[in-house]
């Protein structure tokens, strides 16, 4: 039920909040194959269901989450209903260059993926709001952050390291529910006190639960945050794990 609920809203923001596009798995070849598009056994078998009401979308979902749940094909058709929610016109027009992906290098998804499951929208930076660049001859190139501030947020270990700033839209979400971007893969902090975002005092000492997905973690992790304590200048950051530089963030 939460899986179809999480979809749901995923596909529905995606959509403008006018319409939603599912695609689902139909078992046999809806069409052939033709030009440089090579069957692979999953796009050619999609069937598309398109709904324009959020209450039947999640009556929808509900009926056909087991294609989510189990099978290979549920990041497929996620990822996939995502896009034909926004349109691929948009997604192109919702990229810094015409030319960028929402796959890259090693089959890894692109900043621009992670922004269209987080905010319906496929850009290409963690920033906040739209930078402008004059790059000569009267030129300005547009760079397109995040619009507005999310539900569910995103850190990243890239930002201890200075190589990106992730703006308030996703460092504070409406709900103290990050995905975390560190060491080559995505995991998950959340806490369980939806005040902590709302009240500066919840801020002194707060609990953060971690899940990690690709480590088929079992057990519960939780981290106590206290941002009452100094930290010495000279403590050795090769020794503080990964997940406690991105929180630092």
């Amino acid at each position: 039920h939460c899986l179809a609920l999480a979809i749901a809203d995923i596909v529905w923001r995606a959509g403008g909040r006018e319409r939603a596009v599912v695609t689902l798995a139909s078992g046999t070849q809806q069409f052939r194959p033709t030009g440089k598009y090579k069957a692979d056994g999953v796009l050619e078998t999609l069937t598309l269901h398109s709904l324009t009401c959020y209450e039947e979308l999640v009556t929808f979902l509900q009926q056909s989450i087991h294609q989510f749940e189990v099978g290979p094909y549920g990041c497929i058709l996620l990822t996939v209903s995502a896009i034909l929610s926004r349109s691929t016109e948009l997604v192109r027009q919702d990229f810094d260059v015409p030319t960028s992906h929402l796959i890259g290098a090693h089959g890894y998804c692109t900043q621009e993926l992670v922004n269209l499951l987080l905010t319906g929208k496929a850009v290409s930076n963690v920033f906040n709001d739209v930078v402008e660049l004059d790059s000569g001859n009267g030129n300005i190139t547009l760079l397109k952050g995040i619009g507005a501030r999310s539900d569910v947020g995103f850190l990243s270990l890239f930002e201890h390291y200075n190589v990106c700033q992730v703006g308030c839209f996703l460092k504070t979400p409406r709900f103290p529910i990050w995905v975390v971007c560190s060491e080559s893969h995505f995991s998950v902090l959340f806490s369980l006190q939806p005040e902590l975002l709302r009240d500066w005092r919840a801020e002194r000492l707060f609990d953060l639960y971690y899940y990690d997905g690709l480590a088929n973690q079992q057990e519960q992790i939780r981290l106590t945050v206290d941002t009452t304590q100094t930290i010495p200048e000279d403590r050795d950051n090769d020794l503080v794990p990964p997940i406690e530089l991105c929180i630092r963030t």
